[in-house]
C-alpha cells in the first residue's frame, strides 16, 4: 500500500529508484505512478538526485560460476540457513558487492545533504586497489569521512586524514580518524575544494608530531564535485 504520509512515501519513492524494494513492492509503485501525483514527483526527485551518481558504482559482471553455484545450492537444499551462503559465495565479498554498498550508501547521503555551500564527495583506495575503503562527504555542513570496508590501523597506530590543495607545498591535517572509522568536522577546510587530494597516512596514537605525514599513505582518493 502506497503511504499517505509525505516522508514515509519520499523515502518508499528513494528505495524504489534505488532498486531495493522487492518485486511485489516494485510493481505496486509502478503501477500507481499514472495516478499518483506525490509518488511521481517523489520518484523523479530521486532519480534526479541519484542516478548521476552511478558512475561510482562501475558495472562488472559477477565472477564465473557464481550463478551456477548459487542454483546448485538451491536444488540440493543445502542452502538451509544465510551464514553457510554468506560464507561460500565469492559474490558477496566481491569488491564489486562492496562498490555498490558504498555507491548506494554513498548517494543516499548525499541526496539528503542541505544544499547550502559547496558539496564534494571523495572514494578513497589503496594503492592499485578497486575496492572503496573510505568514503567522504563534504559541504555546507562540514566534512564526513567514514570507513565502509572495515578498515583499522595498525596496533598502537592511528590513521590521519590529510587534504592536499591543487598548488599547494603541502598537505593539512584535518585531524586523527578515531578508531570506529568516523571523523567529522564540523566546518570545511580551506582546502577542501574540487581538485584536492584526500589523503590518509599511519601516524602515531595522537596524530603526526611533525605536522606532516610521517608513516606511510594507505588510502587515497580525489575530491570532486557532487553536483
Amino acid at each position: 500500500m502506497i503511504p499517505d504520509d509525505p516522508q514515509e512515501l519520499n523515502a518508499l519513492a528513494g528505495e524504489y529508484v534505488l532498486g531495493v524494494l522487492d518485486g511485489d513492492a516494485a510493481r505496486e509503485i509502478e503501477a500507481a505512478l499514472d495516478k499518483n501525483d506525490a509518488l511521481r514527483r517523489a520518484v523523479i526527485f530521486w532519480e534526479e538526485r541519484l542516478h548521476g551518481l552511478s558512475p561510482l558504482a562501475p558495472p562488472a559482471s559477477p565472477p564465473p560460476g557464481v550463478w551456477d553455484n548459487i542454483a546448485a545450492r538451491i536444488a540440493s537444499k543445502k542452502a538451509t540457513a544465510l551464514s553457510p551462503l554468506w560464507n561460500s559465495l565469492v559474490l558477496w565479498r566481491s569488491s564489486t558487492a562492496l562498490a555498490a554498498a558504498a555507491a548506494a550508501a554513498l548517494a543516499l547521503y548525499i541526496a539528503v545533504m542541505p544544499p547550502s555551500g559547496p558539496r564534494f564527495v571523495a572514494v578513497l583506495r589503496a594503492p592499485q586497489q578497486d575496492q572503496p575503503a573510505w568514503v567522504a562527504t563534504a559541504g555546507g555542513q562540514g566534512l564526513l569521512l567514514h570507513a565502509v570496508a572495515g578498515e583499522a590501523a595498525p596496533r598502537d597506530r592511528a590513521f590521519e586524514l590529510w587534504a592536499i590543495a591543487p598548488g599547494a607545498p603541502s598537505p593539512k591535517s584535518l585531524g586523527v580518524i578515531p578508531a570506529n572509522g568516523r571523523l567529522e568536522l564540523g566546518t570545511l577546510p580551506a582546502a577542501i575544494r574540487a581538485g584536492s587530494t584526500l589523503a590518509i597516512s599511519i601516524e602515531p596514537k595522537g596524530g603526526s608530531p611533525t605536522g606532516q605525514p610521517t608513516g606511510p599513505v594507505v588510502f587515497t582518493g580525489a575530491l570532486v564535485a557532487a553536483r
